[in-house]
């Protein structure tokens, strides 16, 4: 019987170059309150004008080696979530692939896309492994915002910073980590003018924020049921950390306190698809969590909520 494949390790790279917040208060005409009790973005990371996303995907990588021994020969898998590539073709994974030198057998696709990206790649990735018994796979996030964010729009200016994860998912019959229990999805119908990108992001947070009290609360709560599973049954829920208040919103719904469900974006500001993977990258190595249920939404507007288990 083939395994279920698990999360072994996950390894993070977000830029040392910050940009604050603080510097923006009379060009936007806020004051410090609006940026820590609203937001909770005091400053952004931003990549080097010279890195291009496989370059920040590299990086991850190379942090993802230093908790785990990988043989690149043995990678069967290779998925970077971004909805910002190098460019329009090829599909990032493939330049990733290039650069790390991995076997020409290596399967290689993006997905596009946004804050809901880590829960759906972890599925997808997942099935494939299960239905082509691979034994190992790199699932990448970044989506640097940077590049197409209008530094004028106070809209997304002051909330998005750049950062990539790589996760390493094995199959091995002796491995722990966390498996995927199961999950559910959805794209809202008449909703995806939300967060758009022609020439330069364009957001309504507002819309945003309704869609997510509307949709996101009531997936969780469905797939806890589903699974014969309460709230208090989770020992963490990471949220996508899309800003201070959305994150202390949806905190307020579940009843859960601030350690159970974290905030943890004041320095770094909301890196999309990364956000989930940067908050539950030291429980992926800590391990000591049994349930952990993600959740993502955003761009679309899609959801996704997932639950992992601990594998001993």
């Amino acid at each position: 019987m083939i395994p279920n494949p698990v999360i072994k390790s996950i390894g993070i790279f977000i830029p040392e170059n910050r940009e604050s917040n603080y510097n923006l208060l009379e060009r936007f005409e806020i004051n410090e309150q609006f940026i820590t009790k609203k937001i909770g973005v005091e400053t952004r990371a931003i990549k080097d004008k010279k890195d291009e996303t496989s370059d920040l995907c590299i990086k991850a990588f190379h942090d993802l080696c230093r908790t785990s021994q990988i043989d690149l020969s043995q990678i069967n898998l290779l998925c970077v979530v971004t909805q910002n590539p190098d460019q329009k073709i090829p599909h990032t994974a493939a330049i990733v692939h290039q650069k790390l030198g991995l076997d020409k057998s290596c399967m290689t696709f993006d997905i596009s896309q946004g804050c809901a990206g880590f829960p759906h790649g972890i599925a997808i990735v997942s099935a494939l492994m299960r239905d082509l018994n691979f034994k190992n796979a790199l699932l990448f996030t970044c989506d640097p915002y940077s590049k197409i964010v209008n530094p004028n729009d106070k809209n997304t200016s002051l909330l998005f910073g750049d950062a990539a994860t790589a996760t390493l998912m094995t199959n091995q019959d002796d491995n722990c980590g966390y498996t995927l229990v199961n999950a559910n999805f959805g794209t809202l119908q008449n909703s995806y003018s939300c967060l758009t990108c022609t020439d330069s992001l364009q957001m309504s947070g507002r819309d945003i924020v309704s869609y997510v009290l509307k949709e996101v609360p009531g997936s969780i709560r469905e797939l806890l049921l589903n699974n014969n599973l309460k709230i208090q049954d989770i020992d963490l829920f990471v949220l996508h950390q899309a800003s201070r208040t959305m994150v202390e919103l949806l905190r307020e719904n579940l009843n859960v306190n601030e350690e159970t469900a974290p905030f943890e974006i004041m320095e770094i500001g909301n890196t999309v698809s990364s956000s989930i993977p940067i908050v539950l990258k030291k429980h992926v190595d800590e391990k000591t969590k049994k349930h952990i249920l993600i959740s993502g939404f955003g761009v679309g507007f899609s959801f996704a909520s997932s639950l992992l288990k601990l594998v001993n």
